[in-house]
């Protein structure tokens, strides 16, 4: 009887480790190389997680539906501006991978994100031209290799970050590009956050380490009239 306890204790135990543990490696950001900012000239729109199942989500988790329209027109503006001046659109997808991610997030979340939803694409709501379009496991976008080569072959060395969520997707992708040497801006005008005060720590804390608050013109890409290995084709809504 008591082995049977403890053995009821232990896998519990595990079992909750196991899940502090995934929790920490999935919003944990990465690293990476450093880049050299005087040979980085260009800009880039980011757009983090703004995906159908997290715009368009009701009842537990969901974002108030007037704020997501202001959002989104607001990040229309800047892509409308990055397609006009030539500097590249990216989206950046969740969609969770392994057991334990997604039944975390079926529990949690109602399954959004997981590999089986409906709702992994852009919002439709997004207009313009999207340049790349990158899927990502974990929160920090650059955690996937194809982020870092995309922002080499652009020379891009300046980064405009929006989308969702503040405190999650979006903090990760911006701590991981302060990391590697980017000069990152972002904006409330354009970021998606549940909870409010915790996102106004965040923004604190993002720049204290360098980030600026409130989005600067950017100007045109240097070379944006060149083709080559970093030239892909535009799309508008396209999944990868």
């Amino acid at each position: 009887m008591w082995s049977l306890i403890t053995l009821i204790v232990v896998l519990l135990v595990g079992a909750i480790a196991y899940a502090i543990y995934g929790h920490r490696h999935h919003l944990a950001p990465s690293t990476g190389k450093k880049i050299n900012p005087s040979k980085r000239p260009n800009s880039a729109l980011l757009i983090v997680d703004l995906q159908e199942d997290f715009t368009n989500a009701t009842g537990k988790n969901a974002y108030d539906p007037d704020l997501v329209e202001k959002r989104i027109a607001a990040i229309n503006d800047l892509v409308e501006t990055a397609n006009a001046n030539g500097y590249p659109v990216i989206s950046i997808r969740q969609t969770f991978r392994g057991w334990y991610m997604n039944l975390l997030m079926k529990f949690l979340n109602e399954g959004r994100g997981s590999p089986k939803s409906e709702g992994l694409d852009l919002d439709a709501r997004i207009n313009g031209d999207i340049d790349h379009d990158i899927v990502k496991a974990r929160a920090d976008g650059f955690s996937e290799p194809e982020l870092d080569r995309v922002l080499d072959q652009q020379k891009v060395g300046k980064l405009i970050i929006v989308g969702l969520d503040g405190d999650y997707c979006v903090n990760a992708s911006m701590q991981a590009a302060l990391n590697r040497g980017y000069e990152v801006s972002f904006s409330d005008a354009t970021t998606l956050a549940l909870n409010p005060d915790n996102w106004k720590k965040t923004k604190s804390r993002l720049t204290a380490r360098g980030a600026s608050e409130g989005l600067r013109p950017l100007t045109p890409t240097a070379d944006n009239d060149e083709t080559g290995d970093g030239e892909t084709e535009s799309r508008s809504r396209e999944t990868a």
